[in-house]
């Protein structure tokens, strides 16, 4: 099927290379103008410049670009380049005078670019009638065709007129045949799918050409002067959020957003720029509007060369798997005391940025940013000084005959149990109170103090009003001990679908020195998959709802922005059919040289 629609839309495009400003005969034998001709005819004149004013990033790897075109009423404007549109987000509307848009259609046109000879698709595009050899390797061995490069259709897409059919080792009679061979087949091809190409006529120095361009026809209704805007949701736009957090006293650190611009899609020109804090949802992210002209040959030629091309499935294509880990905004709670949407007892210095919400998002916007296609750049988006709170947080997770094992694990040098124990030590936190007025993005954050650089974790999704925890170093001069005993085992106390399941009950005890020079808040959360009880020194427990097959929300909902590193490593998911997970919290303050002892009960149900 793939391979049928690739020579279906070869076919027409050659004939509409070949005749499409030819006139046709009508049935009186007088000659008639086509409408595609008509319409090459009209786009023939000078293209109406479009201005892009606003650009909104995601992190994801798209972005909403809003661009604006002056026009008069009863006119038709035409307008170089139409977007590399998503499907579904390509739309055209006024926005001052008194015009309308009665029809918006994307048509092919002619252009001239001037580009950087040092690239090769910059060097096929000016190399129009001119004739090249590709080779490529394959499973087959080694391939090569011999022809006239005959279009540019995209910024990496060509037509070949070939001389000959691919031949073996790029040598012999065949790969050198004269032009007009008895091929001559147009082959549609990228440059970076091919391992080298040869310029048998000697390229121009200066590379421009007159290269195939889409162009939209925007028929405009109304009276008078006005201004038509349209926007598409496009791939190659992105913002990546970067913290430096810097200890400014005992009790404040001063917090720094940048945001680092890549710019894959279009030039930028005293744009504004709205940097988007949030999720959101484009079903369709990957897939080409049909505006895009020259999208369905792309999608048959990446197609045609095996899965991982650009444009070779809308999931894949999305860039969100890739973004999850830092892009992705993860929730962190707040304290119940604490007020949502901005306590606001620091005014933020946004720098010339403003703040502002759309439905679920928030924006940054930075306004004048001159950024051209393929060009980086980082803007400073807000610095605020808020409180902070030196924490001391010790993790445990899983039952004492889980994290024995561990141990033995990790003394052979297992590197995935090494990690867990280090998970579960004591560590350093900073604990910042977000009062500002806006939310913070998830991103890395580097800690400096003192001038030097102390650390680098991450900030999660935080919104005003609430904590977020930084983890800085492990806390080597705390030492904890922990102990659990096993009081008493019932026998095959509960039976599902036959397997019988013994039921454990005992009694936990947390010990804690602090061997710090000064008072220490220590924060420890005991978890497992099971039943926690009777805890000691005002100790909270927090129950998971639901049973075997339920999400547990604790992933989303815990204090802990590492919980989901926890919970893979903590808990024994085998029993999730008899146990759901539980975990307790205590909040106690640590005296120089002093000792803590924590105790709890506990049960939960093995086999």
């Amino acid at each position: 099927m793939r391979r049928t629609g690739f020579w279906t839309v070869l076919a027409v495009m050659s004939c509409a290379t070949t005749s499409g400003a030819d006139a046709t005969r009508s049935t009186s034998g007088e000659t008639t103008t086509t409408a595609a001709a008509a319409t090459r005819a009209a786009v023939a004149s000078p293209a109406t410049p479009a201005r892009v004013t606003r650009v909104a990033m995601f992190k994801n790897g798209y972005g909403f670009v809003f661009r604006q075109v002056d026009v008069r009423g009863g006119t038709t404007v035409r307008v170089d380049g139409a977007p590399r549109a998503v499907l579904g987000t390509l739309w055209a509307y006024p926005v001052d005078g008194d015009v309308s848009v009665r029809g918006f259609r994307a048509v092919e046109g002619k252009g001239t670019e001037d580009r950087d000879c040092a690239a090769v698709p910059d060097l096929l595009r000016s190399s129009i009638g001119k004739r090249v050899r590709l080779a490529r390797m394959s499973e087959s061995g080694s391939q090569s065709y011999v022809g006239t490069v005959e279009r540019a259709v995209g910024d990496d897409l060509f037509l070949l007129r070939t001389e000959s059919s691919a031949c073996a080792n790029g040598e012999g009679a065949a790969c050198a045949a004269a032009a007009g061979g008895a091929d001559g087949g147009l082959l549609a091809f990228s440059a970076s799918q091919f391992d080298s190409v040869v310029f048998l006529d000697t390229p121009p120095e200066q590379c421009t050409a007159e290269v195939a361009r889409t162009q939209l026809v925007i028929d405009v209704g109304g009276s008078g002067s006005g201004t038509i805007e349209y926007t598409a949701l496009e791939e190659g736009l992105k913002w990546v959020p970067e913290y430096r957090v810097e200890r400014i006293g005992d009790d404040k650190v001063r917090i720094t957003l940048q945001g680092a611009l890549v710019n894959d899609a279009v030039d930028l020109a005293d744009a504004d720029v709205d940097l988007v804090v949030g999720v959101p949802h484009y079903w369709m992210s990957g897939t080409l509007s049909p505006m895009v002209i020259e999208g369905a040959l792309e999608e048959v030629v990446a197609g045609s060369y095996g899965p991982g091309g650009r444009w070779s499935g809308r999931e894949s294509n999305s860039n969100a798997w890739a973004s999850n880990v830092m892009q992705t905004q993860m929730s962190m709670p707040y304290e119940s005391q604490q007020a949502y949407g901005g306590a606001g007892e620091v005014q933020a210095d946004l720098g010339g940025v403003t703040a502002a919400d759309a439905d679920e998002l928030s924006l940054y916007r930075v306004e004048h940013v001159t950024l051209g296609k393929g060009e980086r750049a980082l803007v400073r988006v807000f610095s605020v000084e808020v409180p902070v709170e030196d924490i001391y947080k010790w993790e445990i997770g899983g039952t004492e005959a889980e994290a024995a094992n561990v141990l033995r694990q990790a003394a052979s040098g297992d590197s995935s149990a090494l990690q867990r124990v280090s998970s579960q030590r004591v560590w350093h936190h900073l604990r910042l109170a977000n009062r500002s007025d806006q939310p913070w993005t998830t991103g890395p954050a580097v800690y400096f103090a003192d001038g030097n650089v102390v650390a680098q974790d991450r900030i999660t999704y935080t919104p005003a009003g609430a904590n977020v925890d930084l983890r800085l170093t492990q806390a080597t001069d705390v030492l904890v001990s922990w102990d659990d005993v096993e009081d008493r085992r019932d026998r095959a106390a509960r039976e599902i679908d036959d397997v019988y399941w013994d039921l454990i009950l005992g009694h936990g005890e947390l010990s804690v020195r602090s061997h710090e020079d000064e008072e220490i808040q220590l924060v420890v959360v005991r978890r497992m998959m099971g039943t926690i009880s009777e805890p000691s020194d005002s100790g909270t427990v927090h129950t998971e709802p639901g049973g075997a097959s339920t999400w547990s929300p604790y992933f989303t909902g815990s204090t802990d922005p590492y919980a989901s590193d926890y919970g893979s490593s903590y808990y024994d998911w085998g029993t999730t059919r008899v146990n759901s997970p539980t975990w307790v919290e205590w909040k106690i303050a640590l005296g120089s040289d002093q000792e803590k002892k924590l105790t709890y009960q506990f049960r939960y149900y093995t086999r």
